[in-house]
Parts: C-alpha cells; structure tokens; sequence
C-alpha cells in the first residue's frame, strides 16, 4: 500500500493506457524500462462501454482509506479506487458527456468532475440540458464515505477538461476559459462560486484548453495545455507564460520539483494509432531539452498512451 510522497528525481509516473484500459505505475529511473516486472501498480476500468477510454488519473490521500486514485473515462464514467483494499471501487457516476478530469477536495469529501460534449446530445440546444461541456459537483452526507455522494450542482461550462485543487481553491480549464472557484458549505450544501476568470480572446484560434496541473517546481504556479502551447500561470499576478509554443496535440504535462518535465504529445515523435494517443512520453531535462521517450516493455502490446502524470505514492 503506498505510505508517501515520492521524491524528486526518480519518480512515479502514470499512464492512462487505452489498448488494454488501464491505469499503470512505472518508475522513472535511469536503466528501468517499463515492464512488467517494474510496474508498481495497476488498475483496470470494469468491462463496460461506460467505463472506455480512460482519460485522467490523480493521486489523492484521504483519512478513511489512504490513498485512493480518481479516474475518468471518456466513455462517461467516474469514480475513486481504493489503492490499499483490492483496488475495488469506492464509488462510480456517470456525469456523461465526455469526462475528462476529476478532482476531490479535502476534508469535505466532495467530489467535482469536467466533461466536455452536451450533457443530453438530444436536448434543445438552448436548454440547460444541453451544455456543451460542464462541471458537476457531487457533495457527500458523510465526507469519509465516498458511497453518500450525490449530484448537488451543475456549472455550464465550454469543452471543460481540466481541473485541480490547490489547497484554497478550485481551477477548471476549457476550450476559451480558465476559472478560479471558491469552494463553499460542506456534504450536500458544497457549491462552487465563481471568483475569478480569464477569456482567451481569439475566437476564431480558441485555446482549446486540455490538462490543468501544479507546477511542483513552485505552488504559486498552474500548468495548462491548449491546442498547441503549454503556458505556466502565476495565481497571484494572473499572468501567463509559455513554457513551449510547439506544444501540438499535448494531451497532459507534468513537471517535478527537480524541474525535469514529461508529457504526453499525440502528434508527436512515435505517433499512436489514434490522433490523440501515442506509443511513447517524452521527458525532458531541467533546462527543457527532450531526453528520452518511454514505452512499454514486455507486455506483448503497445500501450496506447493518453495522459501521463506524477505519480503522489510512493509504495515502498
């Protein structure tokens, strides 16, 4: 059962892996191919075409039950494993759409999801049953028992990808917007109130917003993919820089303490099968320069790859 936080340098990182649906754990080290002899853990999604295309993993250590993984699947399903207990399900949704991130704030044990697509694909589109893209907030009567969850809120929210919780507040990424949520109440009281948001201008070149992460290198910064750069944003200033402008088809990145970097580029050297997968993630060295790209080794398939993120567990 994993105890702590993995330190710098030589580090955990998981896949969600879509030939064989998955999540996997592998060790980034010098001469460790991922095998699996050196996988430290790995969950299977249930065989059902809700559960398909996982699509965001994240790491989170709760009071009741240790370290739990939040999953997603493109195929509408959500839900938090327990790591320590058989990796059964602690609890599962299905806020529809396209699910694409997931995140559980701490102490009140509420849980919010990201979907991009309409909500009812056959509603009016000016209803509020079409969204195209929403955040779905589900609050607990018991916040260390993930079973007492419930819907409680809905957000309209444009391509919705991206989430992460710092501590204080809430962010959610999409196709044009960036947003700062206050979490407010507890059990099935927990809303999201708007504090603040940023607009990317250019309609017609939207950024097409992707994966939301901490810069670990620093907590006053976010990380955020769009359609082709990865900008590093400072939550105090709201300025945003850009960490890559060649960041084409970025489906995740992720940077360490270290300041060494991964991520998973569909379009980029080793293509995947899929226009949004790829065989290999690439890592790269402190100062930015590309260094190695990681496969599967031994499993007798080639893991097609959607995101890539640090690991928070260590399972010595």
């Amino acid at each position: 059962m994993p105890t702590s936080a993995q330190a710098a340098s030589v580090y955990h990182v998981a896949v969600c892996e879509q030939l064989k649906n998955q999540i996997l754990i592998h060790p980034f080290a010098p001469g460790v191919d991922w095998t699996p002899a050196t996988r430290l853990w790995s969950w299977s999604a249930p065989a059902q075409s809700a559960w398909g295309m996982l699509s965001d993993v994240k790491f989170r250590n709760t009071t009741a039950f240790g370290w739990v993984a939040l999953v997603t699947a493109s195929g509408g399903k959500v839900g938090i494993v327990n790591m320590g207990d058989g990796d059964g399900l602690l609890w599962q949704a299905e806020p529809k759409g396209n699910p694409h991130s997931i995140e559980r704030i701490p102490d009140i044990g509420a849980v919010v999801t990201a979907s991009s697509a309409p909500l009812d694909a056959d509603a009016d589109p000016q209803s509020p049953d079409h969204y195209p893209g929403y955040l779905t907030v589900y609050g607990p009567t018991n916040s260390d028992d993930p079973s007492t969850l419930a819907k409680v809120q809905t957000i309209a929210y444009q391509g919705a990808h991206g989430l992460w919780y710092d501590g204080n507040y809430l962010w959610a990424l999409g196709t044009w917007t960036l947003t700062q949520y206050q979490v407010t109440g507890s059990h099935r009281d927990t809303r999201l109130v708007k504090v603040w948001g940023y607009t990317w201008p250019d309609k017609d070149h939207p950024f097409n917003g992707h994966s939301l992460d901490a810069d670990h290198t620093d907590p006053n910064f976010l990380l955020l993919t769009g359609g082709g750069s990865v900008l590093r944003f400072n939550k105090s200033t709201k300025v945003f820089t850009t960490v890559t402008p060649s960041g084409v088809g970025v489906k995740s990145f992720a940077r360490i303490a270290s300041g060494e970097s991964f991520w998973q580029q569909a379009s980029g050297p080793g293509p995947g099968p899929r226009d949004h997968q790829n065989y290999f993630i690439q890592f790269f060295d402190r100062v930015g320069t590309s260094v190695e790209h990681r496969n599967l080794r031994g499993y007798g398939y080639d893991g097609q790859f959607y995101r890539a993120r640090l690991s928070s567990v260590d399972f010595t």
